[in-house]
């Protein structure tokens, strides 16, 4: 497994995404992409993406597809949640 790549990401407007129970606030938020190499005879990896959201005092992280969360950007640049 490689080192998780940091990047952000910023929604305008309260979103949701899969596995989430209900509308989070708008903000800056944090992405960790990862690469794990798959143990196959040719060179392989997934990639794994999460976004890190505070709930109260702590920080949790959703696991996330790059087609969800292009989706709840896209719904977001509209102004209506995902």
């Amino acid at each position: 497994m490689n080192s998780p790549v940091a990047s952000s990401v910023t929604f305008a407007h309260p979103f949701q995404l899969p596995g989430m129970t209900g509308l989070h606030k708008a903000g800056t938020f944090e992405l960790l992409t990862e690469q794990h190499e798959l143990d196959v005879v040719w060179s392989a990896h997934r990639t794994t993406i999460s976004i890190r959201l505070p709930s109260g005092a702590a920080i949790e992280a959703y696991p996330v597809t790059r087609g969800d969360l292009d989706a709840a950007l896209a719904a977001d640049a509209k102004g209506t949640p995902a």
